[in-house]
Parts: C-alpha cells; sequence; structure tokens
C-alpha cells in the first residue's frame, strides 16, 4: 500500500518515520535517534509551551481577584462571568491557551505510536497484527526524500535495538520489565511538581484544584500507559520530560520541587530574579484590577433612596468625583 493513501500517515506518521531515520543514519543507534527526534519536536513547539507557562502563571495571580469576585457576587453568576471576562479582557489572558501544547502533543503520539509499529513490523503494519520483521530497505526508500540517506543496507531490515538498553531486543516492543515506564513516571512527578507554583494561592477555582491533583495522578497513569505502549513511545515520553524539566528550571525555576527536595532551597535559578519581579508587578496589578471592579460596582449600583431623582443625582455626584479626581 502506497503511504500516500492515508493522509494521516502520509503527513504525520510517515514524516516522523523519515525524520526517525534520518537520526539513525547520523547516530547509528535507534534510542538516540528517538531522544534527536523528541528534540527537535519540543524546539518546534517551544513557542507555544512558553505561552502555556505565561497562561498558567497569570492564571494563577488572578486567582486571589477571582476569589475576591466571588466574594462580592456570591449569588450572581452573571455578573461574575462579566466581570471575569472584563478582567481576563484587560490582561490579555486567555485561559484556553495553556491547553495548546497538551492539545498538540496528543496527535503526535499517536502518530509516534503508528510510526514506531511499523518501523519495527514493517511499512502499512495494521495495529494488532502478527509481527513479522521489521522495516526493509525498500520501505524505506518510499518515506524517505531523495537527498536523505537510508540507514538501512540493501536486502536488510531496521535494527530497533537502543544498545545501551540491553533487555530490550528492539525499542518497537514493551518493556518487559517497566524499568522505562517508571523512570517516565518519576520524570512526570518531577516535572509536575516543578509546574505548581512555589507560592500556591489558596483559591477555590475547581480548575486550580483539578490542576493539583493530576498533578499527583498523572504520573501514576504515565507509569500504566508506558507499560502498554512499545518501549521507543516511552523513551520519547522520558526525553520529552527531561526537556520539559530543563526548561521549566529557565523558565519558571523549581516551583514546588524544594519542598519535597530541601536542599534545592539554596540553589538559585535563572528564572528567580524575574518571578520575583513579575510577582511584584502582579500584586500592583492586583491592586489595580480591583479598583477597576470597584469602580464599576460603584458606577453600576442603584441609589439607596429608591427613587429616579435620587439614582440621578448619585450619578452626577460620582460624576463630579470623577471631574475633580481629573
Amino acid at each position: 500500500m502506497s503511504f500516500l493513501e492515508g493522509p494521516w500517515d502520509a503527513f504525520l506518521v510517515h514524516p516522523l518515520m523519515a525524520i526517525a531515520l534520518f537520526f539513525l543514519s547520523i547516530t547509528r543507534d535507534f534510542g538516540l535517534a528517538i531522544i534527536l527526534l523528541t528534540i527537535a519536536i519540543r524546539l518546534a513547539v517551544y513557542p507555544l509551551y512558553v505561552t502555556q507557562i505565561r497562561s498558567q502563571r497569570a492564571m494563577q495571580e488572578l486567582a486571589p481577584v477571582m476569589n475576591d469576585l466571588k466574594k462580592k457576587y456570591p449569588k450572581d453568576r452573571q455578573r461574575f462571568a462579566e466581570e471575569q471576562m472584563k478582567l481576563y479582557k484587560e490582561r490579555g489572558v486567555n485561559p484556553a491557551a495553556g491547553c495548546l501544547p497538551l492539545v498538540l502533543q496528543l496527535p503526535i503520539l499517536f502518530a509516534l505510536y503508528s510510526a514506531l509499529v511499523q518501523l519495527g513490523c514493517g511499512l502499512g503494519h495494521s495495529l494488532g497484527a502478527t509481527c513479522l520483521t521489521s522495516l526493509t530497505h525498500d520501505e524505506a526508500q518510499q518515506i524517505l526524500l531523495p537527498v536523505l540517506p537510508n540507514p538501512i543496507p540493501e536486502g536488510g531490515t531496521l535494527d530497533t535495538s537502543a544498545h545501551w538498553i540491553p533487555w530490550l531486543n528492539g525499542l518497537h516492543e514493551r518493556d518487559p520489565f517497566l524499568v522505562l515506564p517508571i523512570v517516565a513516571g518519576v520524570a512526570q512527578l518531577i516535572a509536575s511538581v516543578m509546574a505548581m507554583p512555589a507560592k500556591p494561592v489558596q483559591s477555590d477555582d475547581p480548575n486550580q484544584k483539578m490542576f493539583q491533583s493530576m498533578a499527583y495522578t498523572f504520573p501514576l497513569m504515565t507509569v500504566f500507559l508506558g507499560a502498554s505502549f512499545p518501549a521507543g513511545l516511552t523513551l520519547y515520553w522520558i526525553a520529552t520530560t527531561m526537556f520539559q524539566i530543563v526548561q521549566q528550571y529557565f523558565v519558571s525555576g523549581w516551583g514546588q520541587l524544594p519542598k519535597f527536595v530541601p536542599f534545592l532551597r539554596g540553589i538559585p535559578t535563572p528564572a528567580d530574579k524575574r518571578m520575583k519581579r513579575e510577582t511584584r508587578d502582579a500584586l500592583q496589578e492586583e491592586r489595580a484590577d480591583m479598583a477597576k471592579i470597584d469602580e464599576r460596582a460603584g458606577v453600576a449600583a442603584p441609589s439607596g433612596n429608591g427613587n429616579g431623582n435620587g439614582g440621578a443625582n448619585g450619578q452626577g455626584r460620582r460624576r463630579g468625583r470623577r471631574r475633580g479626581r481629573r
């Protein structure tokens, strides 16, 4: 079957296979090729990652203001939603921006899963079918650009082993000893704890509570899924999580990791000075946000004497105060 017959294979799966084969021609080790593929993918989505971090940080900074809004409008959900959207617009916050990297990673994971299966069992191999032989030289030629070298010798098949992981015959197989899934789970736990703010803000926001619970449940899910997927996919997840840890070290610091590893408190990160400055700016913006909300609430509130003239007089007094401020 030609790879052009399926758009999914043509535009995502086979390009990933071709990139992996290109890196294999450089490293001569399939495990190192997957790590280089991971780095290439992470660099490609790095702008989205920065957007995600900024969005998460902005949402955390707005948590105290959201708490005050809920206290101000405990029974008026419509007014709370209006003020919330105004606040998001004024601060340039998009709550959905934090989901972009995760949404983008899902198709990449599924495509890489299919790519590993086809690399280990032949072009066009369907999931669940019996694996007879790995990708051949001629099959590799179908997906490689003419300018790219073919790492598979003529008449031979692809070697999917990583020489530094001796207990695996090939990375298209599952890890029988669960070493890679456990390493992936530990790395995911470290990344999740680092993503949590060093000084968490008390909030009853359900989204924040869900994020905190996922920080501890997602590593367990990683171990479970890693035991079910090909070892190469688990290796990709380890590499991408380690890349994320390094990014977080430079962008947002240790997070809550020093709470579990105390000696890290004495090790500064490149993000510390910037985080202090942003925290100070966030406090000033929080005061300004609450002042705007109070001003809007004061303008919109009806007069206390209950008649139209009183309301008009109240509005006149407020206009006078604003002119005085000008």
